[in-house]
């Protein structure tokens, strides 16, 4: 998603390592600018500098490296002390007797990644905290960055390697949420070769963890009102349902298409029907955020009224927003719910904010009729 997006914009990722490092820490540690490498990576990137940000985000790699070299030396020579082996694998028992040998080094690399993690992670234990660091060197931030950048450069096998590489590693992510863009990332790739399962298999991925694309009762009950097949079914579905989850919108919209595509209808009214829930909920939160008294009253309300952002508009457009509504009207009528695709065609033709889709959906509405 674009503008007005939940998830954390990826430039800011770099900042998140050093809130859990110490001023001492972060002076004495090698390679521990690592995170403000990949920002200049990211700022490169963004500037349309692929060379410069390619050779910056390696850095970053190699850096973090760096980090992870010293972290696991740290924790090694904790066990050249016999009192350390003895008194076991328990975190509680192990830090006061690290801090009384004086195992600084150690004892911060541990806290660190408590804190960051919580102690429940490691399941209490130094042998698993040992084990999460020894693979620690891993960077999915920069191998998400550096696949971006071969697939613009046309080098497509390359880029598969480092986005896969970097879903493969998603536990490790800074920000967690970022797996989306990663995922979305692998999907236009996937789209780009032309393969449609894998295609297919990426944006469902996203999907997976939204509660309502997972719950057959509520989806059901999405669609009886959609084959109800009335005049006011169009108005009473937009009014009984939201859905918050705009992280889902894209993947919702791309499977809509590619479902019609190859003749599954059903699957492409689902996810258009649940897609334009998001994209109203959206528009709804937005609209109450700037207009003091705004509450939800109907669907062609909510479009004026949006149509007075500006940049609500090119929100809707570079989120495929408008075009999902009239792809919804379409599945619909895909569906023979003839009655339900029209009354939404006839409302978009007057009150979509982009010409271009008030124009198709007028058209629409001819055909439909001539069916």
């Amino acid at each position: 998603m674009k503008a007005f997006k939940s998830v954390v914009v990826f430039a800011v990722i770099a900042l998140c390592t050093p809130l859990f490092m110490s001023a001492r820490e972060s002076v004495r540690i090698p390679g521990n600018d690592y995170w403000f490498i990949l920002k200049q990576a990211q700022n490169a990137y963004e500037a349309n500098d692929y060379g410069k940000a390619l050779s910056l985000a390696e850095q970053a790699k190699q850096n973090k490296k760096k980090v992870s070299d010293w972290e696991n030396s740290a924790l090694e020579q904790t066990q050249k002390s016999s009192k350390v082996r003895k008194t076991g694998d328990f975190l509680s028992l192990l830090l006061p007797v690290l801090k009384e040998k004086n195992y600084t080094d150690a004892v911060d690399v541990i806290n660190q990644k408590v804190k960051q993690y919580g102690s429940d992670f490691f399941e209490g234990r130094f042998s698993v905290l040992r084990n999460w660091v020894k693979d620690d060197y891993l960077y999915p931030e920069a191998d998400f960055l550096i696949g971006k950048i071969y697939k613009l450069e046309g080098e497509l096998d390359m880029s598969s390697d480092y986005l896969n590489r970097a879903y493969a590693n998603i536990g490790r992510l800074d920000v967690p949420d970022v797996k989306y863009d990663i995922l979305y990332e692998l999907a236009d790739l996937a789209e780009f070769k032309n393969d449609g399962n894998d295609y297919e298999q990426k944006l469902l991925a996203v999907l997976t963890d939204d509660k309502l694309y997972t719950d057959k009762d509520f989806m059901n009950a999405l669609l009886r009102i959609v084959k109800g097949n009335k005049v006011e079914s169009v108005e009473k579905f937009f009014l009984l349902y939201r859905s918050e989850n705009d992280i889902s919108i894209p993947a919702l919209e791309k499977l809509a298409d590619y479902y019609l595509s190859i003749g599954q209808t059903d699957k492409a009214l689902s996810c258009s029907a649940l897609g334009c829930i998001a994209s109203v909920t959206k528009i709804e939160d937005i609209l109450k955020n700037r207009i003091s008294d705004y509450s939800y009253t109907e669907f062609t309300d909510l479009l004026v009224r949006a149509s007075a952002y500006n940049d609500i508009i090119v929100w809707g457009n570079e989120n495929n927003i408008w075009k999902l509504l009239f792809t919804f009207a379409s599945n619909a009528r895909s569906c023979n719910q003839l009655v339900f695709a029209n009354t939404l065609f006839e409302k978009l033709s007057k009150y979509e904010p982009e010409a271009f889709w008030r124009n198709k959906a007028k058209n629409s509405i001819i055909v439909a009729d001539k069916q």
